[in-house]
Parts: C-alpha cells; structure tokens; sequence
C-alpha cells in the first residue's frame, strides 16, 4: 500500500511538488507569526513579587519623588527604588542603537532588582560617581566598552544632554534580552534638570507574591486624593499593557492563520481530487483485483496526509532557520526578536495543522473514489 502510494505521489511530480511547497510555504509563514507574537508577549525576567507603581493617567506623567518614602511604608513592602525612562539619542538614531536608558538610584536598584549580578567594587565606583553608569554585558560587548569608557546620550525626551562614563557592567544569570539596558544617576539627571523632584516609576519588591493584592491596593488608596493618583500592577502586567497600544495581535494573527489554513486546505483538497479524477479506471482496476472500499479508501487519505505532512515538515524546518536568523540578525535592533524562539507547542501545532489539512482534504475524495462502480470505471478512458 505504502509503495503504491509513493507512486501514485510521484505520477505528477510538478502537481505533487507545487502543492507541497504551497503547504510549507503557508505553515512557514504561520509559525513565524506565532513565534513573534509568543516573543512580543514573553515576560520572561519577570519577578512575581515585583509590583510597578505608576501615573494612573499614562507614562508619559511624572510623579513626585516624596511618593518613594510613602511607598516604603506600606506593609509587606521589602524595597523600592525609582526608575525613569530617558530615551535620548546614542551615535545616531538607526533602530540598531536603541537601548533602554534607565535614570536609576544605586543606593536601592539592587534591592529590588536582586537578580543583576554586579562586583562590589564596580558598585560602589558608580555608587561615587555621580556622572556614571552601569551597562549590562550584552551592551558593553556589543560597542566594545570597558571600565573608564565616556559615551554622549542626547536628549529627546528631556532637553539635557549626558556625558557619562562607564563604570561597572553587570550581568543576568538566564536572560541577555536584560543585559541589554544602562542605568546612570537620577540624581544627576535631575540637577541637569533644576531638581525638579520627579520620578516615572516606582518598583516595589514585595515580601511574597501573595502580598500583592493588598500592596496594589494600599499603593492606589493612598494616592487616590493626590494631584498624581497611581496605578498599581504587577511587573508582567506592565509589561504586557505595552501590547495594549498595538491592538490586539492574538486576533490579528488567529485571523491570518485560520486565513492560511483554509487556503492551503482548498489547494491541497483541490490537488487530491484532481489525483482521485484521473485515476478512476484505475481504482476501477484495483477493485476488480480484490481492493476493499476501505483500501481504496485508506490508499487516497493515505496520499493526502502524506502531502501534508511533508508540506508542514518542510515549512516548520524553514521556520526553525528563519527563525534563529531572526533572533541572531534583529535581536540587536529589535527586542522582541531577540526573544524568538521556535517553541516545540508552535511547530507540533504547525505539524498537527498539517496532517489535518491533508486528512480533510483527503476525505472526499477518498470517499469518492471508494464509491465508484467498478464496471463504469472500467469503461472511463483515462
């Protein structure tokens, strides 16, 4: 049965081989979708009991600094430390030399951030240097910098312009997306400023993750009546509000991939009817010798899923290559491609989708083929 089929497969090489590409082109194309989606909404580095307390209007509002001593004393409150984006301009504005740029407090980051990991002796030079910052690994080997290296960041977001020096380069024990950010002295980019005494955000470490409900809710209570209410989440939360301003992608992309799979289902099913067609006689013939309806049928399903399945295996083996050239070749310029990966749930679903592709399209056909009287096939010229 198995060599029958393979010849029946390979009678229109051409027909077989388009309809097969037309699958692994198709499932190609999802599972990179799906692996971009499952990297843009990665919250990876994530710490349960890291709460984030900001304006309750938007980012783009300050709030006080007096805010960081109060947020202190809530109860099951370990640590809190202040962290504002800067934004700002490194060489030229090419997507390539985008970092996150992080006006910090060194006195308390590493409470609440207790995962970097940073020598003491580089921490305490940053800690006396009020112009300097700290790099992560990633960062630092990515522009060559060592200890003592003086950079320029512009200014976009705030109208000051920061000339600071290298001073210390931690790392992340399981991620390098998050060696991939700097942190400088609030405090000079305050006096840079006129001391305004504004902050972004607070980041509160929390004694468990069971506390976070009451620190959420003590953090917003005691700002409600203020000029600057704040809102109150967790630090996976925070991060997937960021998808918030691009709509909703898990739609977006199950639209396009149920687009994809019923594409690939009508020209895979149109493929095999085609096949069942021109070899009705035949069928005819394999009736006649003893082939059971059952066979028959199972011998046209059997080429169907065959084409599906090799379809899906070779558009998920060109998926895992684009994939890593992704991570490898963007990862730098983009965040989210550097946390692409090509998950074994998206591939076995892209594998699955291609033998169900294949025994859908299948089914009629081989239905139809088990039906076909054997004396008005014979009589069928071709």
């Amino acid at each position: 049965m198995i060599r029958l089929a393979w010849r029946n497969l390979t009678r229109n090489k051409l027909r077989t081989l388009l309809t097969v590409a037309s699958v692994a082109l198709a499932l190609f194309v999802l599972a990179v979708l799906v692996a971009l989606v499952q990297a843009i909404e990665s919250t990876e580095g994530t710490v349960a009991n890291r709460v984030v307390v900001r304006h309750a209007v938007s980012l783009t509002f300050d709030l006080p600094e007096a805010f960081g001593g109060r947020l202190t004393r809530l109860d099951h409150v370990d640590a809190v430390t202040p962290l504002s984006w800067f934004g700002g301009v490194y060489i030229d504005q090419r997507p390539e030399n985008f970092f996150p740029r992080f006006a910090s407090d060194p006195a308390t980051l590493f409470d609440v951030f207790g995962e970097y990991s940073l020598p003491e002796a580089e921490r305490e030079a940053w800690t006396q240097d009020r112009s300097g910052f700290i790099a992560g690994r990633a960062l630092a080997e990515k522009y060559d910098w060592a200890i003592g290296e003086r950079i320029t960041i512009q200014g976009d977001i705030y109208p000051v312009d920061l000339e600071l020096t290298l001073r210390g380069i931690f790392t992340h024990p399981d991620l390098e997306t998050q060696e991939r950010q700097l942190f400088f002295h609030r405090r000079y980019l305050e006096e840079s400023l006129g001391n305004p005494g504004r902050v972004g955000t607070y980041w509160l470490l929390l004694d468990a993750p069971e506390s976070v409900p009451a620190v959420v809710r003590g953090a917003e209570a005691m700002f409600e009546s203020s000029d600057a209410p704040v809102r109150a989440e967790t630090e996976e939360a925070f991060a997937l509000s960021f998808l918030e301003m691009l709509g909703n992608l898990r739609l977006l992309i199950g639209s396009i991939g149920l687009a994809i799979v019923i594409s690939i289902l009508f020209i895979t099913a149109n493929t095999m009817a085609m096949a069942a067609r021109d070899r009705t006689r035949e069928v005819a013939v394999l009736r006649t010798l003893g082939f059971r309806r059952g066979q028959v049928t199972g011998l046209v399903l059997a080429e169907a899923v065959a084409v599906g399945v090799f379809g899906a295996v070779c558009g998920v083996g060109l998926a895992v290559l684009a994939i890593g050239g992704l991570r490898e070749g963007m990862g730098e310029v983009f965040p989210a491609f550097a946390a692409l990966e090509a998950s074994p749930a998206a591939l076995g679903l892209a594998l699955a989708i291609g033998a169900g592709v294949g025994l859908l399209s299948g089914l009629a056909p081989a239905l139809g083929a088990a039906r076909i009287d054997i004396v008005d096939g014979l009589r069928r010229v071709g």
